[in-house]
């Protein structure tokens, strides 16, 4: 439960940082800000519904038993891989991209582990999946 509360916690960190300096940016086109905000609030809705698992408002179903948290560590492993290695590579100074890099290391890094976490958890001590969950779906080939 530690692990969740520390991603969410970051990724507050992260994308309230993110809307202040998009805010403040006054190179920014109107549309340009509108993007970065929506893509933050994204990632602030996603972290905010997470943190209702453990306070068992999603539908009174714990950790492991919904794909929510699936979903919001896959999302930001996928977004800081892209965008990540969009920076590395990219036009940027290098404290940017150091800064960036160790961004995207520590968000991947942590829906990783709470991804590991809530798969663990979907599943019986016996290795197999819990009874009424759907973590195993013989349609896709693979778990989750």
């Amino acid at each position: 439960m530690r692990l969740l509360w520390l991603a969410v916690a970051w990724t507050a960190l992260v994308w309230v940082g993110r809307i202040r300096n998009v805010v403040g940016d006054d190179d920014l086109t109107a549309g340009a800000r509108t993007w970065r905000i929506v893509v933050a609030l994204v990632f602030l809705v996603l972290a905010a519904l997470v943190a209702t698992v453990p306070l068992g408002l999603w539908h009174r179903r714990p950790l492991g038993s919904t794909r929510l948290v699936a979903m919001f560590c896959l999302w930001t492993i996928v977004f800081w891989t892209v965008r990540g290695g969009g920076m590395l590579f990219g036009d940027h100074e290098v404290s940017f991209k150091v800064v960036h890099t160790v961004l995207a290391l520590a968000s991947i890094g942590l829906a990783g582990a709470l991804y590991r976490a809530d798969r663990d958890l979907t599943a019986e001590p016996s290795g197999q999946p819990a009874v009424g969950n759907d973590a195993a779906d013989p349609a896709m080939g693979t778990d989750r």
